[in-house]
């Protein structure tokens, strides 16, 4: 039996299969010590959502925090922490239509260290909140956060 996918397991997926320039080295629960890829990084955590009581059909909320930096720079990058997360939001309503629904083999996409979860099948990912600035901290990181509600369920292989 296959190890049932979590919520920011395949948000994380989700990211990187459907959003152009994310990778799995860009997209994490944990913030790591910069340098980052194009000096820009996604870090995700579920925060709300409910579980449909006569399906195995999830719906979390993921707060997704769009970091920029600028190496050596006091002047915090908001446009590139901004244009991230609009990014984002964008590609949440690019793949709208039910036809549009992502299977996701999280191996695939996030390393082999996942290849004992089964897949996912993402319906619907739905922006439940404005882009927002977060202030700056002394790090200097550029912060933009949003939430977004996932709807998906795990592939049948972790139910047998």
């Amino acid at each position: 039996m296959a190890l049932i996918p979590h919520n920011e397991l395949v948000a994380r997926a989700w990211l990187v299969a459907a959003v152009t320039g994310l990778t799995a080295a860009k997209v994490a629960t944990t913030l790591p010590d910069p340098p980052w890829t194009d000096n820009e990084f996604v870090q995700i955590m579920q925060v709300g959502g409910s579980p449909n009581a006569e399906l195995p059909i999830f719906e979390p909320v993921i707060s997704v925090n769009c970091f920029a930096l600028v190496a050596g720079s006091a002047k915090p990058p908001w446009g590139q922490a901004n244009q991230l997360a609009e990014k984002i939001r964008a590609t949440c309503y690019n793949r709208r239509p039910a036809a549009a629904a992502t299977t996701l083999n999280l191996a695939t996409l996030l390393g082999a260290a996942f290849a004992g979860y089964g897949g996912a099948l993402v319906r619907t990912v739905t922006p439940v909140s404005e882009p927002s600035r977060i202030p700056s901290d002394p790090s200097q990181y550029a912060v933009y956060n949003l939430d977004l509600q996932f709807n998906w369920s795990a592939s049948s292989e972790v139910y047998t």
